[in-house]
């Protein structure tokens, strides 16, 4: 900065504080969160100023905790306050504020979508065999209270793969797999239904959408196929089907469609390794393991070369190129335009890749509007999108663990413009943080800009022992100062309450975070991450124990000064 410029900025400071403490304040009013983060920690003055009035101070703490305030209504800022303080420090501190218990005969398929648990099972019903599935709201203190969380029960005639809800379109969407004769396609199944009825959803066109996919026949031994992903995104659902053959080889289709329509978007894509994030409805994520000689106009991903034969697929070896991330247009069908793909290269070291994931990010996006009655949510301009790497033994790269992660801000991917470009990985790498993860870290979960994962400390090779510790890392451009906000003179955090965790601030390059973890040792075989709670299963003997572990605090009176 010059000194013409430096002296500028100092006359204009000054001249602003010669205004009354009113004039102020009506400025301040006028600032959204983050330029009043910014302004507060460019004078103690008008820090002070702000600490005293609750409307000011919980717009700070809002851009402090990487929050964007929620829905209108009368709960004021003040009442708001408190909650936000407590969900902060039930995350930095991994304590938990409420826990709800589910033990349950271990199910075929378990998960959340949303603000929802599920968990469906084969059941037997007057003598016929039924697929049940039951659906549980979570508990929230970003929310006004509820005098009973809701809880649905729906049985069904087909096995249930994979379930996806969207809770303020009433949608539910149940996937299944559907295996033919050897002259016919195995085919996916998409079902649009309403959340509260389990029947059509009045705004979908046709009940189902069918996806016929490449594989045909019954599948041969050491061959499994499985519905990976549904993601719905406004009007828009997302399809992953993996093909698993032996030695870890594989493939998998993905496909868009429109459930108001239930017409497929005319864009599918096949990949090694792949997996997707729908950005918006005009903007559509792949990850992907690309082959060495691929040469596609078509902007989908090409898969290896597969051959079939009378006793199941085989895959062509070939050379592969390092991963590559592509952001693909996602075309209005209604108008003909040509597609649109922008590439970002990884490192070229990283050819040798055993597993590779995009983690979806359960919080927020940018223009999706919050639930009615959401006091704040995790600020959708500050998403992280985390890459899952994880090397083979006798192939890491130099300078990395096993395992990797990538984090950047996800308003890093612009939609694509006319024509496709490639970026290399030293043109992007800057944007990028790699941590380097425990080899025994699993289960994955993004929220906002937290990481969620657990290590496993039990015997190696032992099914049985489940033995692990829950970690959160936190990349929150201000999470450091928001833990030494709560003991400003500790060198190192150990928090003593419903668990014994400890927090520590660490530094790759220029990014600053914090990483979370339980120091006692918890029963755990998979980890699943909301903006409220960490849900943890724990299998064991037929019996599945899930625990709801819910941070934040009851909020006071709605209707508290705005003062």
């Amino acid at each position: 900065m010059s000194t013409q410029t430096t002296l500028t900025v100092s006359v204009l400071v000054m001249s602003l504080f010669n205004l009354s403490r009113e004039l102020i304040l009506i400025i301040l009013e006028e600032l959204d969160p983050l330029s009043l983060l910014h302004f507060c920690k460019s004078a103690r003055y008008i820090h002070g100023i702000v600490a005293n009035y609750s409307t000011l101070l919980y717009r700070y703490e809002l851009a402090l905790s990487g929050m964007k305030d929620g829905c209108p209504s009368s709960y004021s800022p003040r009442a708001r306050l408190d909650p936000l303080l407590r969900h902060r420090r039930g995350w930095l501190t991994l304590n938990w504020t409420s826990e709800d218990r589910l033990r349950i005969p271990t199910p075929t398929i378990v998960g959340v979508s949303g603000r929802f648990l599920y968990h469906a099972s084969e059941s037997s019903h007057h003598g016929l065999f039924q697929w049940s599935l039951h659906i549980y709201e979570l508990r929230s203190y970003r929310t006004p209270p509820v005098d009973k969380l809701q809880y649905c029960k729906f049985n069904l005639p087909f096995e249930i793969r994979q379930v996806a809800i969207d809770a303020l379109q009433n949608l539910l969407v149940l996937a299944e797999l559907h295996f033919t004769t050897q002259d016919e396609p195995i085919t996916a199944t998409l079902h649009f239904l309403d959340m509260w009825t389990c029947q059509k959803h009045p705004q979908a066109e046709n009940l189902r959408f069918q996806f016929q996919t490449d594989w045909w026949g019954t599948l041969p031994p050491g061959h499994r196929i499985s519905i990976e992903r549904v993601q719905i995104y406004g009007i828009i659902v997302g399809l992953s089907v993996h093909l698993g053959v032996e030695e870890g080889e594989g493939t998998t289709e993905l496909v868009l469609v429109n459930w108001r329509t239930g017409m497929d978007q005319q864009q599918r894509f096949t990949g090694d390794l792949l997996s997707f994030d729908i950005l918006n409805e005009s903007c559509l994520m792949v990850l992907s393991h690309p082959d060495e000689d691929e040469d596609d106009d078509s902007g989908e991903s090409a898969a290896s070369t597969w051959e079939r034969s009378s006793d199941g697929l085989y895959l062509h070896e070939r050379g592969k190129r390092s991963p590559q991330l592509a952001i693909h247009h996602i075309p209005d069908t209604r108008r003909l335009r040509a597609s649109r793909v922008i590439s970002y290269d990884l490192p070229e070291s990283w050819k040798a890749i055993s597993f590779l994931q995009l983690c979806p990010n359960t919080s927020l996006k940018p223009d999706v509007t919050p639930l009615t009655g959401t006091f704040f949510h995790s600020d959708p301009s500050q998403r992280a999108t985390v890459i899952l790497v994880e090397f083979p033994s006798h192939s890491i790269p130099a300078g990395c663990s096993k395992k990797v992660a990538l984090v950047m801000k996800e308003s890093l991917f612009e939609l694509p413009c006319l024509g496709d470009r490639t970026l290399s990985w030293e043109e992007w790498q800057d944007c990028c943080t790699v941590i380097h993860l425990p080899d025994e870290a699993h289960a994955f979960e993004v929220v906002g800009r937290k990481l969620v994962f657990f290590q496993s400390v039990g015997e190696e090779n032992c099914a049985t022992d489940s033995r692990s510790r829950l970690h959160v890392l936190d990349f929150n451009d201000y999470a450091a100062e928001c833990l030494r906000s709560i003991a400003p003179r500790s060198s190192a955090w150990s928090w003593n309450g419903k668990w014994d965790t400890a927090s520590k601030i660490l530094k790759v390059g220029a990014t600053e975070f914090v990483r979370t973890s339980t120091t006692q040792v918890q029963n755990i075989t998979w980890v699943d991450a909301t903006e409220d709670a960490v849900v943890l299963y724990n299998e064991r003997e037929g019996q599945t124990i899930i625990r709801v572990l819910t941070f934040g605090d009851t909020p006071t009176c709605p209707h508290d000064s705005l003062a």
